[in-house]
């Protein structure tokens, strides 16, 4: 029990062993403090915490996508298992921000506050979200931290506690201080957020900058050792040529789309071909086109040039139209021959839609011009797309290219004068934005400075004597950033919480409506409870300090009380949402206010308080029935015995994989997926969200602990529905405990069951080649930590043997059986007999004992 209770986990068969035998008074004691220093412990007691705190891995909401705070659970789970004091606990989730100079640990805590569900709908009223967001943030607080519904006091005066409309707004102002845009854009993160960068990740980038400071060292020695005026061909005048894009192939690099058809080179005597071995043939019926895009740097258009692309028209097939497109940012550059049969570019911008004549003759080549300014093509873009077009017809096409005299990808200018003329013609176009700034002057007489910064760009990047050079330091430049961006893209990031610069004011709404403001008020505490303090901050750190100074009557009660019920099942006050006056009464009114001192006393130390209950005499009673109990405390309430109840939806699957030797112990982490029907996700979702489709994770992913299953707010993992874990959009502090069918079928059924079955299977199998009432007993001590009585091992051999009988008649059945789920099979035993062995172990995780604290 204590070590369910402590870790969620069953007790290992030799470590029990070893504390049976374990002749020390304080035995159960160590037991205890081991538990507690285990990383187990930790997990166990966050997923309480995350109840509370509505953690999920989605926004909850309209999309409900992804989101990145995962960190903030695995912060929890640290601050458990280091024993964080509980004031410091508080303080830092509520207002780590505010605390002076926060380290990014005290910031990760913070995603507290964003834990709330959150939307980036069309249409959503930004000023709506922000009130829900802050309503949800102070119900949440009353529940956790004060036991209180203060959330009906958000329409009208609480109508049973001491709480009136305005003490509500008071409580509000703490948290309508919160930077953030109401509106979360769907994104993964949405600021604030935090890089969590660690001394790995510090190195790594440390090394990467120094490599980069490197070669722009080198870079710049090396522009200076050059002179560009004693460059070969100073003077040299641009050569026009006609410069071959498309010919046999397609640009290197080129993206082809074949449109309605595919691209279909040919060559022979049968096909013609203006030049090289093939032409690209197309048959149409209507409009047809094919193109290619993603050519990197592209054609360069200088002022004079011309594009070019050589058609042949079939004369027994001829087209009734043709046009020529180039891509340049856009597709809004097309000219056309013949008949205005083609509806690309029609309504579009004149300037960039021209009908340039009729149709050329058919049965012989000729040449298509495009003069770019005629389409709407400045000097100095790059053309990165061409499309051919036509209507109709067989068009045999072959070269395209531009009609040029400057220089193309894998060319360069051969003197700085030429290149200056070209960038002159062009108003430096091309050139980077603090280049261009400089055609804003008179360009025929840079100054000393703007002649520098122009001469060492053409030295590195256009001349055709030097760019080599540099060429290959730019590409361990680049590859060398791209390792730097991949490191920055690894350092994990999560959403945290930031107080706005200029405060916001809070009014008073009429009814809750967000658009109805009433009195204007500020921020402070109920009456009924004691005051903040005349020197105490208003704002969330001064709320956070309010509630764990020692004088709060209610957080050390609240939270004591939850922290029993973890171990109990219930808490002292049954209602531990509700300590007011519709709540229950505590049941040890004395107790509770005992071991509320007591953890005050102790500093706010977590294990002390959990150490103090799991050691009781009252805790570790058997939980058995007895007539005498049973009659006069039939529900526990007096505690006249131990604590017996159904263990959550986490701890059944948690100790199944473990029993069954798959759980993995990795901690930490983004979410995992592990094993669900099919379709869940895509029912409830938009085809645009980045969960609308499930998709399973792998290897060990699958056997993970539950706490750090992806939660997935309007479909939540299902087993873990069926047993009553919460969907995660509220704050929830007490689940409810259900008995259906459907737990049963899931929990004798469901592939991660059968497969934890079969790996307790293989367990049971490397126990010894002895008796079956040798392995028979060792499986009942992994599985409930008892020895089975005589009646019992009878029974099972009984059943053992029976199903291995029926699965030699079906070996078919028992090979289906044992290779349910993805682990390997292990044991070299037959099919046959660990089947069986599957069956005994499945009915032995799905007994009372197993499935009960007790």
């Amino acid at each position: 029990r204590a070590s369910l209770t402590l870790t969620g986990l069953p007790p290992d068969p030799h470590t029990l062993k070893a504390y049976l035998e374990d002749p020390d008074e304080n035995a159960y004691e160590k037991w205890v403090d081991h538990l507690m220093e285990s990383p187990r412990y930790g997990e166990h007691r966050a997923r309480y915490w995350l109840d509370a705190a509505r953690y999920g891995d989605t926004h909850g909401l309209h999309l409900d996508n992804e989101r990145a705070i995962w960190p903030y659970r695995d912060w929890v789970v640290k601050a458990m298992n280091q024993n964080k004091r509980f004031d410091d606990f508080t303080i830092e989730q509520i207002a780590g921000d505010l605390l002076p100079n926060p380290s990014i640990d005290q910031l990760v805590a913070t995603g507290f506050n964003r834990c709330n569900v959150s939307t980036g709908e069309g249409g959503a009223i930004p000023e709506e979200f922000a009130v829900r967001y802050a309503v949800d943030r102070i119900n949440t607080l009353g529940t956790v931290w004060m036991g209180l519904t203060v959330g009906c006091s958000q329409c009208h005066d609480h109508k049973f506690d001491p709480i009136t409309q305005k003490e509500y707004y008071q409580l509000f102002a703490f948290y309508n201080q919160l930077d953030e845009n109401p509106m979360d854009r769907n994104a993964l993160l949405y600021p604030p957020t935090i890089a969590l960068k660690t001394p790995q990740h510090e190195q790594q980038l440390k090394a990467l900058d120094q490599r980069l400071a490197a070669i722009e060292k080198t870079v710049r020695l090396t522009l200076a050792s050059m002179d560009v005026r004693t460059e070969p061909g100073l003077v040299s005048s641009p050569t026009e040529r006609d410069y071959v894009w498309v010919d046999d192939a397609l640009p290197e690099g080129a993206k082809p789309s074949s449109g309605d058809s595919e691209w279909v080179f040919v060559s022979g005597a049968a096909y013609p071909v203006q030049a090289g071995i093939k032409s690209h043939r197309r048959k149409a019926s209507g409009s047809s086109q094919h193109f290619f895009t993603e050519v990197a740097p592209g054609l360069r258009v200088g002022p004079e040039d011309t594009l070019f692309s050589w058609v042949y028209l079939d004369p027994n097939d001829p087209p009734q139209s043709l046009m020529l497109q180039f891509y340049s940012k856009d597709w809004n550059h097309r000219a056309y021959w013949g008949k205005d049969r083609i509806e690309h570019g029609k309504g579009g911008q004149a300037t960039g839609y021209q009908h340039l004549g009729d149709l050329p003759p058919a049965g012989q080549w000729y040449r298509l011009e495009v003069k770019p300014g005629d389409v709407g093509l400045e000097p100095g873009v790059r053309i990165t797309g061409w499309a051919f077009t036509q209507y109709g017809g067989t068009v045999f096409w072959d070269q395209a290219g531009i009609h040029t005299s400057w220089p193309q990808e894998g060319e360069g200018f051969e003197s700085f004068d030429q290149w200056f003329h070209f960038i002159r013609g062009t108003h430096g176009a091309s050139l980077p934005d603090n280049l261009q700034a400089l055609f804003g002057k008179d360009t025929e007489k840079p100054g000393e400075g703007d002649l520098a910064l122009l001469r060492d760009h053409f030295l590195r990047y256009e001349s055709s004597q030097s760019r080599f050079i540099f060429q290959a330091l730019e590409k361990e430049k680049e590859s060398l950033l791209s390792e730097k961006k991949a490191v920055e893209q690894s350092i994990p990031r999560s959403m945290v919480s930031r107080e706005r610069a200029e405060p916001r004011d809070t009014f008073m709404l009429h009814r809750g409506e967000y658009d109805k403001p009433g009195e204007k008020v500020s921020a402070d505490v109920p009456a009924m409870l004691p005051p903040l303090g005349a020197q105490a901050p208003r704002n969330r750190l001064g709320l956070a300090q309010w509630l764990v100074n020692g004088k709060h009557p209610l957080t050390a009660r609240v939270m004591i009380n939850r922290i029993w019920q973890e171990h109990f099942g219930h808490g002292l006050v049954r209602t531990p949402e509700d300590f007011g006056t519709q709540g229950a009464l505590p049941t040890h009114p004395q107790l509770l206010d005992w071991l509320a001192q007591e953890w005050i006393r102790s500093g706010w130390d977590m294990k002390h308080i959990h150490r103090l209950i799991v050691t009781s005499a009252t805790y570790r009673q058997d939980s058995g029935l007895r007539q005498e109990t049973l009659k006069h405390d039939p529900d526990n309430r007096w505690l006249s015995r131990g604590p017996r109840y159904r263990m959550d939806a986490e701890m059944i699957r948690d100790s199944a994989l473990w029993i069954g030797g798959l759980l993995v112990e990795t901690e930490g982490g983004r979410g995992v997926k592990p094993y669900q029907p099919a379709g869940l996700w895509k029912a409830v979702a938009y085809p645009s969200s980045s969960t609308a489709n499930f998709v399973r994770d792998d290897g060990d992913a699958l056997y993970r602990r539950s706490l750090y299953t992806f939660f997935k707010r309007t479909s939540p993992p299902p087993g873990m529905t069926l047993l009553d874990a919460p969907n995660r959009e509220a704050c929830m502090v007490k689940r409810e405990r259900t008995n259906t069918p459907l737990q049963a079928l899931h929990l004798m059924n469901d592939v991660q069951y059968v497969e934890a079955a079969r790996g307790f299977a293989e367990w049971i199998t490397t126990q010894g080649t002895g008796p079956l009432e040798h392995q028979v007993e060792k499986a009942m001590i992994r599985a409930v930590a008892r020895k089975p009585d005589p009646t019992e091992t009878q029974w099972l051999v009984t059943q053992w043997q029976d199903h291995h009988k029926h699965f030699q008649a079906h070996p078919e059945e028992a090979t289906a059986l044992v290779t349910t789920g993805e682990a390997p099979r292990l044991s070299a035993i037959t099919a046959p007999e660990l089947a069986a062995w599957t069956m005994i172990a499945n009915l032995l995780l799905n007994l009372d004992e197993a499935l009960t604290l007790h």
